[in-house]
């Protein structure tokens, strides 16, 4: 399948990287474009235990490349997932402004596609964000409709630093929530190689995991 991963941070890379290993066409979309340039050259734009290797070997291959240009990533792509961070407030609640504008070129980009699209939630969101904020965001922006034009899903990560590429491939649950069971079709079928149990649920509760 043809992906495009949006944050080419810990989870991003992380993410990018595992599913060109498992034989996907992928895409790294970060706005630095220091951390393109790296990936584009076989590297990984920060220390995490086997991520050099495995993108020396998914770009030799031609399974991932990095981009700055959003369009080219849409365009090219069937998937995207949204990894950005989502820090802390000072009074505790999670800023969602870079999910936020993820949403906002997703949705610019969308206006101007034919053809269905799948967006995917990776990021740390509090429930009720997908329904209440992202999704209006991408509806308003492109143009179109959710469920019609566009699905959305969420799939929560459980990656740790150090171990990261370990867990990705060896999960002990994989979590999806969906707004529609055939959207979350897609999103099992990149999940294909990885053997562990799949969690299918509603998008609330893959928020609230």
């Amino acid at each position: 399948m043809d992906i495009s991963v949006f944050g080419l941070g810990y989870v991003g890379t992380v993410t990018a990287a595992c599913f060109a290993k498992c034989h996907h066409i992928v895409i790294g979309v970060d706005i630095k474009g220091e951390k393109s340039e790296a990936i584009n050259h076989g590297k990984a734009p920060f220390f995490e235990k086997d991520l050099d290797d495995l993108i020396c070997q998914a770009t030799e291959m031609g399974n991932l490349r990095a981009t700055i240009d959003i369009k080219d990533a849409i365009d090219n792509s069937d998937i995207s997932f949204i990894c950005v961070g989502t820090p802390s407030n000072p009074d505790g609640s999670l800023n969602l402004d870079h999910v936020k504008k993820v949403c906002e070129d997703i949705g610019t980009a969308l206006k101007y596609k034919n053809g269905f699209h799948i967006i995917v939630i990776r990021s740390t969101i509090l429930p009720g964000s997908t329904d209440n904020i992202l999704i209006p965001i991408l509806e308003e922006t492109s143009g179109k409709k959710s469920f019609v034009d566009f699905g959305v899903c969420v799939n929560p990560e459980f990656l740790r630093e150090g171990q990261a590429i370990y867990d990705f491939f060896n999960p002990e649950r994989i979590v999806i929530g969906e707004m529609d069971r055939v959207h979350g079709d897609y999103v099992v079928k990149i999940y294909s190689e990885i053997h562990a149990a799949i969690i299918r649920t509603d998008i609330r509760t893959a928020e609230m995991v």
